[in-house]
């Protein structure tokens, strides 16, 4: 049966709404927040531990520095100096977690005394832990302004408050630093005692 003239025309309808459907979810996708990550592991890490988050019984292998290559134990951190990168690791494995660049952390050495009781449930020691992706685009933090004990991203100057919990003391950055609360196993070496405590990455605002 040959098509009429009205088949044709709604075929034609239906096409040009379909069009529009697709112009329109494309545009709101454009125009939408972009999230590198959340706290969900990545769909990877079940074929290669070294993707996952940082786990609950994670040591901290320090990547730079002096001690680069060693776990992490309180003594070798100076209260007040600079933080130093790090990833989690495996220890029963051995399997660094440095197959994502998320996982990358901050470990830093203050006075118990002057952080707010939210950051002291996540310390031991002295020791804290944060994410070292800035949460604004993603740039890793290089900085540390020792009189403000903030971290700073040298990309777009986004501060937060090591003290308080990794909060935001100035933009552009919106979101504060996640952290990985922090235990000392039987041993004494610094180990993640929950995963981050928000989501990882960079935010397009």
């Amino acid at each position: 049966m040959c098509p009429t003239d009205s088949d044709r025309s709604n075929r034609d309808t239906k096409s040009l709404v379909n069009r529009r459907a697709m112009l329109a979810t494309a545009s709101a996708m454009v125009a939408s927040p972009f999230v590198l990550t959340t706290t969900s592991q990545p769909a990877s890490a079940a074929d290669d531990p070294a993707k996952l988050w940082a786990q609950p019984g994670d040591r901290i292998q320090i990547v730079r520095g002096e001690f680069t290559g060693k776990m992490l134990k309180p003594a070798m951190l100076i209260v007040g100096d600079p933080q130093t990168e790090a990833f989690p690791i495996d220890p029963a494995a051995g399997t660094l977690r440095d197959g994502n660049r998320l996982n990358r952390l901050l470990v830093i050495r203050l006075d118990p005394a002057e952080m707010d009781a939210e950051t002291l449930a996540n310390q031991t020691d002295g020791v804290l832990i944060y994410s070292a992706v800035c949460t604004h685009r993603g740039c890793t933090i290089k900085s540390w302004m020792p009189e403000e004990r903030n971290l700073r991203c040298h990309c777009h100057l986004s501060q937060f408050d090591a003290l308080s919990g990794g909060s935001v003391m100035r933009g552009p950055a919106r979101r504060r630093l996640p952290a990985v609360p922090v235990a000392l196993d039987a041993e004494g070496y610094v180990v993640a005692a929950a995963g981050f405590t928000a989501p990882v990455g960079a935010e397009r605002t």
